[in-house]
């Protein structure tokens, strides 16, 4: 495994190379931690986790709130079964700081995916997964599951031709805007200073398409620092994208559509690192987005920035 270091506030970041464990890592069944179950479901998508103590499905429901239930027998699903495994960590964790490791590979629908203190596999198509929970204490329990649901949300939304972008998203006159960059482009700032919007989320949001095919944005819990709000559950038809610029003035800037469509494929986070292995993975983006529009949008410490998107016409 080799090691990377990057820059970022504060000091120097140390980011791992790596890989998943192999499917026969998987083979050998391992004790469940017990027998209950919880279901997440967000609009068309569920993912059923089973194999629970009741602490971990009392904490589950309490994390994802209007997004969890019951298990339902005969409905389309991602069902999951999680068992402990007798160690520490899949990734020993280091003394220095480092970006979070989540090593995703993929074989057609099937996905394996490993953690510091969460491994496993799960296939977005056929509807089955397992994850093995270790027992450290450098990654809570909540935040190693939580890791592997947006990674297998990620996988469910491409397969359908969406997508979990980086992204704020926010819902304003009943349709859905997202708005996307990388870390420290403003997602949580332009979400903070919104009057005329509801939030979704300040960090990740879930476009999937709607019964016309085109894209919509779907209510999800996968906030980042923004606590405005109620979580906002349903669906909402997707009126445009823009990636964000932090700015003394406010505009909505075109820009070349190749550029915006690279822009969208740098933020799909669990997704575009196996774009290179899976060209068909980036066709289905470029399908998705096809009838979206997507600009520059430059902003200040304000909402005046839905006055320019007014005044584009989005």
């Amino acid at each position: 495994m080799s090691t990377e270091f990057r820059k970022a506030k504060g000091g120097i970041y140390r980011m791992r190379r790596g890989k998943p464990l192999p499917m026969d890592f998987f083979a050998a069944p391992r004790p469940p931690a017990g027998d209950r179950a919880v279901a997440i479901e967000l609009g068309p998508l569920r993912i059923e986790i089973g194999g629970l103590d009741s602490r971990l499905d009392t904490a589950l429901r309490q994390r994802y709130g209007p997004y969890a239930g019951e298990p339902r027998s005969g409905a389309r699903a991602l069902r999951v079964r999680l068992g402990l495994e007798d160690r520490d960590y899949f990734i020993e964790p280091l003394d220095a700081p480092e970006f979070n490791p989540v090593f995703i590979e993929s074989e057609g629908g099937r996905v394996r995916y490993l953690g510091y203190r969460l491994a496993g596999w799960f296939d977005a198509m056929d509807g089955e997964g397992v994850m093995l929970l270790a027992r450290g204490t450098h990654e809570t329990e909540l935040a190693a599951i939580e890791n592997y649901v947006r990674a297998a949300v990620a996988w469910q939304a491409a397969s359908r031709g969406g997508a979990l972008v980086h992204a704020a998203g926010a819902v304003h006159n009943g349709r859905g805007y997202v708005f996307f960059g990388e870390s420290g482009a403003g997602k949580s700032t332009l979400s903070a200073i919104t009057r005329r919007a509801t939030v979704v989320s300040d960090d990740l949001s879930l476009l999937l398409p709607g019964a016309d095919g085109r894209l919509e944005l779907v209510g999800s819990p996968f906030r980042g620092t923004y606590e405005g709000g109620e979580p906002v559950v349903g669906r909402f038809p997707l009126a445009a994208g823009f990636r964000i610029v932090k700015d003394t003035e406010v505009a909505v800037r075109e820009a070349p559509r190749v550029r915006t469509i690279a822009e969208i494929v740098g933020n799909l986070p669990f997704v575009a690192e196996e774009f290179a292995r899976r060209p068909d993975l980036f066709e289905s983006v470029e399908r998705a987005f096809a009838g979206i529009a997507l600009a520059h949008l430059h902003f200040r410490m304000d909402d005046s920035y839905w006055d320019a998107i007014e005044r584009a016409g989005l």
